[in-house]
């Protein structure tokens, strides 16, 4: 079997980098067959993985990086007999929160898709949606990793406006603060958006929320960090495989930490689109309890 790792060189402050030179340590000392592959710039990780698309080798292709690097492998290899495996590297590392203590060796997970982008984790629209977008932005300045995300959340809570929204075949547009679409459990460095999802049931489940006010809002984030949302009356909570939303203007939705910006997205749950490896060589998941802490 070979493994191809696409390493994100600056994820985690260059924890990647690191994980990358032990890596290559271990593969050597076990003498795998292996490639190690660095990224350059935004999108290389999806090009990387597609060259090992079809591969009649039995291939597992590794995201060394943070999430957007995973959802950039994702978009890679989905729907191919490629094997998904996930090395966390990153800040928030949302995806592998799930999946770091399952149990199979690869097992077939599903994949959402909205327009023509995967996704493994979460999509959101409106206000987690524009955080994210602005703590993309804050990272540009060089602003220490620590601070971003909060100082994202206090600049869009202080100019927070609603998004208008038509989902399905609603006849008018209604002014919502948030919705989530969730393959996953969670989002947002460790927030736990959705706790019943599962990754092989065929459904999403989506969180809608309501216009708010500036103090609704700050009650839904707290009831999120406590885990209580689910029981709010500020949040609709329900499930399905296949859904649409429209806006007058464009919209910026937060793919697994990558920004798409559109006036309509649609959203489909696709069984079985991944094939995900959760139990590696021991030598390898020991680097994950290494450096993933």
């Amino acid at each position: 079997m070979k493994r191809v790792f696409v390493v994100n060189p600056v994820s985690g402050n260059g924890r990647a980098l690191n994980i990358s030179k032990a890596l290559k340590e271990v593969c050597d000392l076990e003498n795998l067959d292996y490639q190690i592959i660095y990224t350059e710039k935004p999108g290389d990780a999806k090009k990387i993985a597609l060259q090992f698309c079809g591969s009649f080798e039995e291939t597992i292709v590794y995201s060394v990086g943070g999430d957007g690097t995973l959802n950039e492998v994702v978009n890679g290899i989905a729907m191919s007999n490629t094997i998904l495996g996930v090395i966390p590297a990153g800040t928030g590392n949302d995806f592998y929160r799930m999946i770091e203590k399952r149990n199979k060796i690869v097992e077939e997970i599903d994949v959402g898709k909205v327009n023509d982008r995967y996704f493994i984790n979460v999509a959101s629209v409106g206000i987690d949606a524009k955080i994210a977008n602005r703590a993309n932005e804050l990272k540009k300045k060089n602003l220490p990793n620590g601070i971003v995300y909060y100082l994202a959340i206090a600049l869009e809570l202080a100019n927070m406006q609603s998004i208008n929204l038509k989902i399905d075949d609603q006849l008018s547009f209604k002014e919502k603060t948030l919705l989530a679409v969730c393959n996953g459990k969670y989002y947002g460095n460790g927030m736990m958006i959705s706790p019943s999802a599962l990754l092989n049931d065929g459904m999403f489940d989506v969180y809608e929320v309501d216009k708010l006010n500036l103090l609704q809002t700050l009650k839904m984030f707290k009831l999120l960090l406590q885990k209580k949302h689910e029981g709010s009356n500020l949040i609709n909570h329900y499930r399905v495989d296949y859904f649409n939303i429209e806006s007058p203007v464009p919209l910026i939705c937060n793919v697994d930490g990558e920004i798409m910006t559109d006036n309509k997205f649609v959203f489909e749950n696709i069984e079985s689109g991944i094939r995900l490896l959760t139990k590696d060589h021991p030598k390898i998941m020991s680097l994950h309890d290494k450096f993933h802490k």
